[in-house]
């Protein structure tokens, strides 16, 4: 339940150590196990943990280099959508300064961040089979770049969510691997067919969330392909 309402991330492991069971977590946050930031299902969880083993748990920040607060979203100019098959922080970032934002932290209920963590889970594992290279290497890829896609429309529907509760405006990241030889910083909004391109376009020092793709109608965003050898793949997500 913890993990489904974004105060843990990632893997964790269960281990007895002299009668005591021990679950080691990487928190998404520094307070993220206070029982303020529990889901109302982690809340009933926790009523079966206390009785199964008489008390409630007990945390110990193990962590030399906790930190303060987590990155807050009030101070975000605007929040992206996106996740990757090594990441375990995200999948919501701040526009601003590309910082992982705890998704325990914004504003939503528990059934949508339920699905918030069912939409990372499932995008995690259509990269890491992109990466793979397998017999499904196309197909997932079209998942993650084409703004159509049923993966892409359950993560603007999240989008949409995301920005009613914070007010900020909320982007989905579609991925973009293969570009065209020629073009590519033409290529239109595959939304709206607009113009999307921005002032970063070109920038060798840009980073990752300054966006050279950006469409404020569709609340999509973008980068450049990176290579031009992929032929006719370079259609995917246009």
């Amino acid at each position: 339940m913890l993990l489904k309402g974004g105060q843990i991330c990632g893997d964790y492991l269960l281990a007895w150590n002299r009668g005591i069971l021990g679950a080691y977590v990487r928190l998404a946050g520094a307070d993220a196990f206070r029982l303020r930031h529990h889901t109302r299902y982690g809340k009933e969880h926790l009523v079966k943990v206390k009785k199964a083993f008489g008390q409630n748990p007990i945390w110990t920040l193990l962590d030399d280099d906790a930190g303060g607060d987590a990155e807050k979203w009030k101070t975000a100019p605007s929040l992206y959508l996106f996740t990757h098959a090594c990441d375990r922080m995200r999948p919501i970032s701040h526009g601003g300064t590309g910082v992982a934002i705890p998704s325990y932290t914004i504003p939503v209920t528990s059934e949508q961040k339920e699905k918030l963590y069912c939409w990372e889970r499932v995008y995690f594992y259509h990269d890491r089979i992109w990466l793979n290279c397998g017999a499904l290497e196309i197909a997932s890829c079209r998942e993650m770049a084409s703004p159509d896609s049923s993966l892409s429309k359950q993560g603007r529907e999240l989008c949409g969510i995301i920005e009613a509760a914070t007010k900020r405006p909320t982007y989905y990241y579609l991925q973009r691997y293969w570009a065209r030889p020629k073009g590519e910083e033409k290529r239109k909004c595959p939304g709206c067919g607009g113009a999307w391109n921005t002032e970063w376009m070109g920038v060798p020092t840009r980073l990752f969330h300054q966006f050279e793709f950006l469409c404020k109608n569709c609340r999509l965003v973008s980068h450049l392909g990176v290579s031009t050898d992929g032929g006719r793949y370079a259609r995917i997500g246009e």
